[in-house]
């Protein structure tokens, strides 16, 4: 083949992956995934959880985007909204304004949250001072009980796992052990210390970004994770006796770089489903619809 061909033809690729790497961190998708729970109550199978996480508000993840990124999210109308931390970037005055604007969230049985390293580095005190102006619940090392027609579940938060003391045993502490449990950790890594007695569920985690850039084969080169690819982003199940799923999603914002390559931001839409009743024949199963928003 003709040389200056094969030249035209790397810088036409070139120019297309620039494009759309500079584009996808305005671009969210919709993630809708359904989770299989053992001993979910008939009352909660088919309750919805919208996860928002990583929003790095500040100069590349602007108001306009922010907004319309609560608008979708809105419009899934969840039963429950988690925010799983790293909040801002770049500097503590945005603090105020991604917590007055992420405070707009609406869900049927409201809007709770954890802290990430971000809000750490910037400023545990302000981001914890704001969630509590705008009364958004924030869960340290604590959790809250979520009633629907008669029956609950537990969610529990974690502190950061690089920057504070997460201690799930006090998360759960007075919790009772017979219904869902599900954790939220900004850092999925910490899912990886849980005692199996616990019996958490679903731990919902954000903080890899799914790598911001995904070469061939969904690799991703830059993935802050002590386990490699394992949480690059998706549904993993860490547990065989007591199964504990993981749900890793790439976020809203960037970090370091402000570029996504074949990793757009993520709204996540989960749905519980109970599980079948024999555990012999029950593995966690993943069912996952993308849309563009």
């Amino acid at each position: 083949m003709n040389s200056s061909l094969i030249d035209s033809a790397m810088l036409l690729v070139g120019r297309v992956m620039e494009k759309s790497a500079l584009k996808m961190p305005r671009s969210p998708r919709v993630e809708r995934v359904s989770v299989e729970i053992a001993g979910l109550a008939e009352a909660f199978d088919g309750f919805t959880i919208c996860q928002i996480t990583d929003v790095h508000y500040g100069r590349v993840i602007g108001s306009n985007f922010l907004h319309k990124v609560i608008e979708t999210a809105n419009a899934l109308s969840p039963d429950l909204t988690v925010l799983t931390g790293d909040y801002i970037d770049e500097g503590s005055s945005y603090i105020e304004p991604a917590i007055e604007a992420l405070s707009k969230l609406k869900a049927r049985h409201g809007l709770l949250s954890v802290l990430g390293n971000h809000d750490h580095f910037y400023s545990k005190e302000r981001t914890t001072d704001m969630l509590a102006k705008y009364k958004v619940p924030l869960l340290d090392n604590s959790h809250a009980i979520i009633e629907h027609s008669g029956r609950a579940i537990c969610v529990a938060g974690a502190a950061d796992y690089l920057y504070d003391c997460p201690d799930a045993a006090a998360a759960f502490a007075g919790a009772d052990q017979d219904v869902p449990r599900i954790l939220l950790s900004h850092n999925p890594d910490f899912a990886e210390t849980l005692d199996q007695n616990l019996k958490v569920d679903l731990v919902l985690s954000g903080h890899t970004h799914g790598g911001q850039i995904r070469l061939p084969f969904s690799y991703a080169p830059l993935l802050p994770s002590r386990f490699g690819q394992k949480y690059s982003g998706g549904l993993v199940n860490i547990r065989d006796e007591h199964p504990t799923q993981v749900y890793v999603s790439r976020g809203i914002g960037v970090c370091f770089i402000p570029i996504r390559l074949n990793c757009p931001p993520e709204i996540t839409l989960l749905t519980l489903r109970a599980a079948p009743e024999e555990k012999s024949d029950w593995a966690p199963r993943i069912v996952k619809f993308t849309e563009a928003v």
